[in-house]
């Protein structure tokens, strides 16, 4: 009654535990977010001392991209290519999962060297693995002994798949919104271009509207300018205080006058043209 108890509450777990991961999709936009969710949900539900995600980088070593309960000490060594001489490397290369229920007889580490074991006695780790292929390994850690039984293996042998699976999509999801920042981006680039453009076409058409205000200026001040000067030039030849120089100069003030409303009202459209 007990056993079937156990693997009733076993069973209930991993359904929890998968079901979880699984939400992890819709509430975190970024990888980062959902491997610190996961090593967070691992650490709870299995009551672990110590918990890694390791993925493969670029350059072809185990990393660690998220953890709970190691050492700065640690860290500064875990990074490295995997080789068979480390649990982590052994377990990435074969894509066994590796149980070790006793950390004291071990002859070789869980990922970088037996001086830097943060006291853990027993540990468990797991490769990742996304579409068919290997991508990291997780690592589970306690500082008691025998804290992992056989039974472990059936659970994060799913736990493991469901976060590489997980970690795929996460990573679709952080491509399509880098994409969609980038198509973004464009759009407002365009959009300034053609707002530039659109300020280059309206000053222009003002020019050329000016350009045709300016022939008929010209044309609308051509006389009056006439008359005037042949006035003036007459005045100059002939310099005598008389009546008709009285109304030349008569003449020539009127026609300034009305020189002066006119530009005065083309003074007033031109600004009304700017303004508009």
């Amino acid at each position: 009654m007990d056993q079937i108890s156990r693997q009733t509450e076993e069973a209930e777990q991993k359904v929890r535990i998968l079901y979880e991961i699984t939400r992890f999709v819709s509430s975190f936009l970024y990888v980062q977010h959902v491997l610190d969710a996961i090593v967070d949900l691992l650490v709870k539900e299995f009551n672990l001392d110590a918990c890694s995600i390791r993925l493969l980088d670029s350059e072809g070593k185990l990393r660690i991209k998220s953890h709970k309960g190691l050492s700065k000490a640690f860290l500064e060594k875990a990074t490295r290519k995997p080789t068979i001489d480390s649990y982590s490397g052994d377990c990435f290369l074969t894509g066994r999962i590796v149980i070790v229920s006793d950390a004291d007889r071990i002859d070789k580490p869980i990922s970088t060297n037996l001086m830097v074991a943060e006291e853990i006695k027993s540990f468990a780790v797991s490769p990742i693995k996304a579409e068919g292929e290997t991508i990291g390994v997780v690592s589970f850690c306690s500082k008691k002994k025998n804290h992992f039984h056989e039974r472990f293996n059936d659970v994060i042998y799913a736990i493991s798949n469901q976060i590489g699976v997980l970690i795929k999509i996460t990573q679709l999801y952080e491509e399509i919104y880098q994409l969609n920042q980038k198509l973004e981006e464009k759009v407002k680039e365009r959009t300034a271009e053609l707002e530039e453009k659109t300020k280059q076409l309206v000053a222009a058409e003002r020019l050329a509207t000016l350009g045709e205000m300016s022939k008929k200026i010209a044309h609308e001040l051509r006389n009056p300018l006439a008359v005037v000067g042949g006035l003036a030039r007459r005045m100059k030849q002939n310099p005598a205080n008389n009546e008709r120089d009285k109304e030349y100069l008569k003449i020539m003030v009127e026609e300034i006058m009305n020189l002066e409303d006119k530009v005065s009202k083309i003074v007033k459209i031109v600004d009304e043209n700017n303004n508009s």
